[in-house]
């Protein structure tokens, strides 16, 4: 099978181009960066560049593309961006089209949140056949969070009742390749969740173990919606842990040498 992955440079998008490749099909990356190599094809949502090209003579296409960083392209990459790949794959005659969600979208006050209901909202309208995973934060998101965070000299400063409940990339690109490969579009499918739900300060605790020991821990009280509706649990699904990696073992995977 020929499956057009885009963002396939992310945390997400490598995973799922791995996954693909190891279990013996083509995998063509669609990415704002040039590289050469007919399985790779320079492109942007925004402008639609390049969106001829991706989608010709693909079978399935797995949606991991996304713009979280700058808050002027939630629109325009991930809701005008993913109907203008519809429209491409449709024209195409793509029979399917897979897209990454986030758990707890509807529950958050947060823009970009906002932007992947949208998009949802748009795969629903059935430009394509389609199917729809949301997944719980990832463990190089929260990575990159307590980085953020404890940029300060000696300590971290981190909203401790905040809740995630953190999945590995690895595991989501499983799934999502399992749904575009031997499934028929399926609409809305369960969420997918990591192994257990957890607060900020324990993640916290065990990232500057791995990371930066010698910096101490600071509760940072946030009084803003959008932070008491993390503390209150609305990006979490408890009855979804599908996922087995822990944060713990991605953190030594990542970081600790072997002994």
């Amino acid at each position: 099978m020929h499956v057009l992955v885009t963002g396939g440079t992310g945390a997400l998008g490598r995973e799922v181009v791995r996954r693909l490749i190891d279990e013996g099909h083509r995998a063509r990356v669609l990415s704002r960066k040039h590289a050469e190599g007919d399985d790779w094809v320079q492109g942007d949502l925004v402008t639609g560049a390049g969106l001829e090209v991706a989608v010709k003579d693909i079978d399935v296409i797995i949606h991991a593309a996304s713009d979280p960083i700058s808050p002027r392209k939630y629109q325009a990459t991930d809701v005008l961006g993913t109907r203008r790949l519809l429209a491409m794959a449709r024209e195409a005659g793509i029979r399917h089209v897979v897209y990454i969600s986030i758990v707890g979208t509807e529950g958050v006050a947060y823009p970009y949140f906002k932007s992947k209901l949208e998009a949802e909202a748009v795969m629903r309208e059935n430009i394509v056949p389609w199917s729809i995973l949301r997944a719980t934060q990832f463990h190089t998101l929260i990575d990159l969070f307590l980085e953020g965070m404890s940029r300060l000299p000696r300590i971290a400063l981190v909203p401790f009742t905040w809740q995630f409940q953190p999945v590995d990339t690895t595991e989501v690109a499983a799934r999502l390749v399992d749904i575009a490969t031997q499934a028929k579009p399926a609409g809305m499918l369960p969420d997918f969740g990591g192994p257990e739900p957890r607060d900020f300060k324990s993640l916290a605790t065990s990232w500057l173990a791995a990371r930066r020991p010698d910096k101490r821990l600071v509760n940072l009280p946030m009084p803003f919606k959008v932070s008491r509706q993390f503390s209150a649990g609305a990006v979490l699904a408890p009855e979804h842990r599908d996922g087995t990696i822990t944060f713990e073992q991605y953190l030594a995977r990542r970081y600790l040498k072997p002994t």
